[in-house]
């Protein structure tokens, strides 16, 4: 299945929905709908399923006192795509990377920083700053609000914006609610069929002491995900001392340094459960408790074969180029031959994670007179443990290498002299082992009060407080056994024999050809990997191996290093003051204007590792630190509304970004070394004395709001931004060894973004019969920004442009919903964007190509209660590209899957 043939079939299927509901919904013959502005009863376009949910969305927007977008789910466990990170990226302003069949990370008008909250609190994944937005399942979701500048009343941390979940609630419905969805989905990259499900079942009851509900959601998504990635490392100049044959190419080009082949594959789960219970006792008080676990399940099984083709493996003459061919612009080679002789071998790499967040939280609001109150208090713990290894081989053989460079825009080679589907043509080169474990705790409470104060010019006062009481630990250990002296073939390794050819990727690329190899099964690798740790620890043995690198291999498990470990805890006090206030200047103005201080309060422990003047030897100690900071973050804001329709909003706000706990880490490392014949101390570490990232924010907006669910809008936007924190070496001074080199986190460079966005939104009920169903989507945002990093010790500064910002983004949907039928034909396109800088040079910052995305979502109510829906992603399924300087110098191509589903939805 081609990607013509997959769009030309998502044209089909509007074109089909619409005859359908043109059948569903044309007049009896002999009747005519009445002319005039309002329709008749039966030719009324009934606001429901996706209509429902772009009006819900524009309520949210253009009621809002913030600068927020939002998605409305369609209907109980139908949210736009598969999760919430790749609905959000449909909203104006978001970006989003994909990796491993899915998006996961967020980006919010160029910034990654955000602040993530369920049901207006606080949630986050162990000890990190928020919780990936990826592990909500689109099930789930009822909303998500994007605030992309927020009020006095908003939970700071994220000077990206905030996102917040909602999650639904028994008072949601009228009444009894069995709702469910059940789906398959085919990834046709690793060629499996994977479940999707949810159920909801709620009710409310009028008893003796008020009303009462309760509701269950429960979701579970399974995906079988493979990536297949073609690539040719940084491009550099020919070492001296490589020969290139014929002599008559010359020398003044550049090569990769290296090339080779990686699947990332794997089994992704994310099990969900969240409940609530509402009481209202009285008309003016209702108390609620909710709780919420999702978790996250990941056993990869990674393979990967790559060779250096400027160097030597075993140290010598860089291999001679034989046969090389120029590209016609003499920038670099076309084709060539090598001779690389013993080189390393193909490696497994596997590993096991596991996340499991819980969340409960018991709250009231009690209206009194002209006011309002609430309360939440919640408790939250995260989890998250992961094992990983790789299991690394040499080639018994030498090996030789037919290469072709840049082959639709990366490599192909062919290798001979190997027998790459024989276990016995690979030694064992070593095996590393690690494990980490992450965990987080939380009390959080707040209390909110509104005030109707009954003035025209200043109507609604609102204040509040917020104490939140967080712990933080992580804890990481790994180790190394090299094991090439032992000349082992593979097979004999524990488990080893038992693996076989792993599966070739690369559908739709026929370019390379050689694309598999014997590798373990990773799963059982995995499952007995205590058996391959005694492998180890007898080749370490007959090794006769240091008893440093023998100790470490004492344990089943990798021991937990004090260096790499680190214990935290914040406490954060804050609180707010927002005076609503309106007048008229021949329109209304309104708007509101607030305060929110927040203290910050950190104390971490670590482990200093020291040497010992005058010795060899190093010392552990360990170490403390406390820090506290104040925030005042005012906010001002207007909405000029010249008609009913036509509003104009300006803004003013403040924000700030927390360091991460690992960026705060007390523990220092001081190396002790010699330059000139004289001791020197060079060090790494974190920094507790790290600031958060603040930024003072602009934003206008003007918006036009034409019926339910049309509007047009055009926003612009400027951040200046303070205290980028960046890894930069700065002179410390540490005693007793005096002003060294210390490479750790600073608040070491400011920044600036500014951009517009354009949006617009509209369902053309003018049209005739059937057509009337037809609808679009279409929003478009700019983006420029720049962070000017200082010089420091052996680098050089200057201004770089944003990590993984697109400068031009946009969406243009096409929507059909009518009757019984809806179908949604969305793009998604980004422009190139840097995806990482190097050291310096011109060949080591890597850009992501410009991509578009397209995706289809189709569904029928079969009756009241039964829908069934068609879904498929990536349609075009157009490969993943980076390069290193321009296009002329490709890096990676890697090939996603397009995930095709079917399935139903019920409701009772």
């Amino acid at each position: 299945m081609n990607a013509r043939l997959l769009a030309s079939s998502a044209a089909l299927a509007i074109t089909v929905a619409a005859t359908t509901a043109a059948a569903q919904t044309a007049p009896e013959p002999g009747t005519t709908p009445p002319s005039g502005d309002a329709p008749a009863a039966s030719d009324e376009i009934v606001v429901t399923g996706i209509r429902q949910s772009l009006s819900s969305a524009q309520n949210i927007k253009q009621n809002s006192d913030a600068i927020v977008d939002a998605l409305v789910a369609e209907d109980i466990g139908k949210f736009p795509d598969n999760n919430a990170s790749e609905a959000i990226a449909r909203i104006t302003g978001v970006q989003v990377t994909r990796y491993l069949d899915e998006a996961n990370g967020v980006l919010i008008r160029g910034l990654p920083n955000v602040q993530t909250t369920v049901n207006g609190r606080e949630i986050f994944t162990a000890d990190g700053r928020s919780v990936a937005i990826q592990d909500f399942p689109a099930q789930a979701v009822a909303r998500v609000d994007v605030f992309k500048a927020v009020t006095a009343q908003n939970l700071e941390g994220g000077i990206a914006g905030l996102l917040d979940v909602g999650l639904r609630r028994p008072f949601d419905f009228k009444g009894f609610e069995l709702a469910g969805a059940m789906r398959g989905v085919y990834n046709d990259q690793s060629r499996k069929l994977d479940p999707i499900g949810s159920l909801l079942v709620s009710d409310r009851w009028q008893t003796g002491v008020g009303e009462i509900g309760a509701l269950l959601n429960v979701s579970f998504t399974q995906t079988r995900y493979l990536n297949s990635v073609r690539y040719q490392g940084f491009q550099d100049n020919v070492p001296a001392a490589q020969a290139i044959l014929p002599a008559s190419v010359g020398r003044d080009f550049t090569f990769p340094q290296d090339i080779g082949l990686f699947y990332g594959r794997g089994t992704r789960q994310r099990p969900s459960v969240n409940g609530s219970l509402q009481w209202q006792p009285t008309d003016n008080l209702m108390i609620y408790a909710d709780g919420l676990w999702q978790a996250y399940r990941n056993k990869s099984a990674n393979d990967f074969f790559g060779v250096p083709i400027q160097s030597s493996t075993t140290g010598g003459t860089p291999p001679t180029i034989r046969n090389a061919v120029l590209t016609p612009d003499g920038t670099t080679l076309e084709s060539f031959d090598i001779d690389l002789g013993i080189v390393n071998g193909p490696t497994k790499e596997f590993g096991d994670s596991s996340t499991d967040t819980y969340q409960g939280a018991l709250g009231a609001k009690w209206e009194v007179g002209n006011a309002v109150f609430t309360t939440d208090l919640a408790y939250t713990r995260s989890v998250v443990s992961n094992t990983f290894g790789r299991f690394e081989t040499q080639t018994v053989s030498p090996l030789s290498l037919a290469v072709r460079l840049n082959d639709q825009r990366s490599v192909n080679f062919t290798p001979s002299g190997v027998d790459f589907a024989n276990p016995d043509s690979f030694y064992v080169r070593g095996v590393y082992d690690e494990r980490r474990r992450s965990e987080g705790s939380q009390w959080q409470w707040q209390g909110n009060a509104l005030i109707d104060t009954g003035s025209t010019l200043f109507p609604k006062f609102r204040l509040g407080v917020r104490y939140a009481d967080r712990n933080a630990r992580s804890q990481f250990g790994g180790r190394y056994a090299g094991l090439s002296g032992l000349r082992d073939v593979i097979s004999k390794v524990p488990t080893v024999s038992q693996g076989g050819i792993i599966e070739a990727g690369f559908r739709g690329d026929d370019v390379q050809q050689f694309r598999s190899w014997y590798a373990p099964d990773a799963y059982l690798f995995n499952d007995k990997l205590n058996d391959v740790r005694g492998h180890v620890r007898d080749g370490l043995t007959r090794l006769n191996a240091d008893p440093g690198t023998q100790a470490a291999w004492a344990s089943d498990e990798p021991r937990y290093d004090s260096l790499a470990s680190f214990r935290a805890r914040e406490q954060v006090f804050s609180g707010y003051a927002q005076l609503d206030y309106g007048f008229d200047v021949g329109f209304p103005i309104d708007g509101v204007i607030g305060t929110r201080v927040v203290i910050t309060r950190n104390g971490l422990d670590g482990t200093n590792s020291l040497p010992i003047p005058g010795s060899n030897q190093t010392q552990l100690v360990p170490i403390d630190s406390s820090t506290q900071y104040v925030d005042v973050l005012p906010n001002i804001s207007a909405q000029l509304h010249f008609t009913d329709r036509l509003k104009l909003r300006l803004s003013r706000t403040e924000a700030l970004t927390r360091p991460g706990f690992n960026q705060i880490n007390p523990t220092l490392t001081i190396t002790q070394g010699t330059i000139g014949g004289n001791i020197s101390y060079t060090g790494n570490g974190g920094n507790p004395d790290l600031q958060p990232i603040r930024s003072n924010n602009y934003d206008a907006s003007l918006e036009y709001y034409f019926s339910r669910t049309g509007s047009v809008s055009v926003a612009g936007f400027y951040r200046e931004i303070e205290g980028f924190i960046n890894s930069l070496p700065q002179v410390v001074n540490v005693q007793p060894f005096g002003n060294i080199l210390v490479y750790r986190p600073s608040n070491s460079s400011s920044g600036t973004i500014k951009g517009i966005e354009a949006a617009a939104t509209t369902f053309f009920d003018f049209l005739p019969g059937a057509l009337r169903g037809l609808g679009a989507q279409a929003n478009f945002t700019y983006i420029d920004g720049e962070q000017v990093v200082p010089a420091a010790a052996n680098f050089a500064g200057g201004r770089n442009t944003l990590p993984g910002v697109s400068k031009y983004s946009f969406n243009v949907i096409g929507l059909y919903e009518l009757g019984p039928a809806s179908v949604r034909l969305a793009y998604n396109y980004r422009s190139a964007n840097v995806d990482g800088f190097g050291a310096p040079g011109v060949f080591t910052t890597v850009y992501s190509d410009a991509v578009g995305r397209l995706d289809l979502s189709a569904s029928y109510n079969v009756n009241d209660n039964i829908t069934l829906t068609v879904d498929a992603t990536n349609l075009l399924r157009t490969p993943y590209h980076s390069y290193v300087k321009d296009p002329r110098y490709p890096r990676d191509v890697r090939w996603e899957a397009s995930l095709l589903s079917a399935g139903v939805r019920f409701r009772f």
